[in-house]
């Protein structure tokens, strides 16, 4: 898949804030951090995606649009039965706005990207108890 370096960039320079305690964790790609363990551990969980569903495709949408489909990424959540910590995307770029995100407990990679998929997304961030935050491309058809 080839991914466009400026998105690719964005990527890499967002920092993924999960609201947890005693404070907030900023989780970058490529690190590892030992607060998330700490959490992972507590909520027995050896593994974590990171995903939204604000703004498909990297094409900013409405304020109530964005809320519209982030509830319903929370139902297939609920449905599925997954456990999550609320989250916040927020990259580097002053005009693109912080997107709300959740931190999935216990999904899997393959599980993250089919469901940025069915949202549109273009990648998910992944990892597990004592890893690096890894970004995963979504593959969708245009």
């Amino acid at each position: 898949m080839n991914v466009d370096p400026d998105l690719q960039a964005a990527y890499l320079r967002t920092a993924y804030w999960v609201e947890a305690r005693p404070q907030p964790i900023a989780l970058r790609v490529g690190e590892h951090s030992l607060a998330l363990d700490r959490v992972l551990a507590r909520q027995r969980a050896g593994r974590w995606a990171f995903i939204t569903a604000w703004n498909p495709r990297s094409q900013l949408l409405a304020p109530w649009r964005n809320a519209a489909h982030q509830q319903e990424l929370l139902q297939a959540l609920r449905r599925a039965g997954y456990r999550w910590l609320p989250a916040l995307g927020e990259g580097d770029d002053p005009a693109w706005p912080p997107e709300p995100s959740v931190l999935v407990l216990g999904m899997s990679a393959r599980d993250a990207v089919r469901l940025a998929c069915r949202f549109d997304q273009n990648a998910v961030v992944v990892g597990r108890l004592r890893g690096r935050a890894t970004l995963v491309w979504c593959m969708y058809k245009t």
